[in-house]
């Protein structure tokens, strides 16, 4: 997943888009299910393009497993709900906002 993130940044880079900052929020919905913890986070993250500054609202799951893996992991929201139920088997029993455009913030 790292090195997913890594190329993604880089072919953004590579099309001039630079991320100015990235911020979750509190955890909106925790859930229990199949010896892990689940968390939906709130997430803003905004970029300069050619065309000005953009913000972007989406989501991230925060994942930690009570029995084989310590520590969380995070997998970013977004996804189709099959795309996302292949990744966690539980996603059905997560209740994820939509996904909204992002928005021009500035022409900068």
């Amino acid at each position: 997943m790292v090195a997913a993130l890594a190329k993604g940044m880089k072919e953004m880079e590579a099309e001039g888009v630079v991320v100015l900052a990235s911020t979750a929020g509190a955890p909106t919905q925790i859930v229990h299910a199949s010896g892990s913890i689940y968390a939906v986070l709130p997430t803003t993250l905004k970029v300069k393009a050619q065309d000005g500054v953009f913000q972007t609202e989406s989501s991230m799951i925060g994942i930690s497993s009570t029995v084989a893996q310590p520590g969380p992991s995070l997998i970013a929201g977004g996804k189709d709900r099959s795309q996302l139920k292949s990744l966690l088997p539980d996603a059905d029993k997560l209740n994820l906002p939509p996904e909204k455009q992002p928005v021009k913030i500035s022409n900068n």
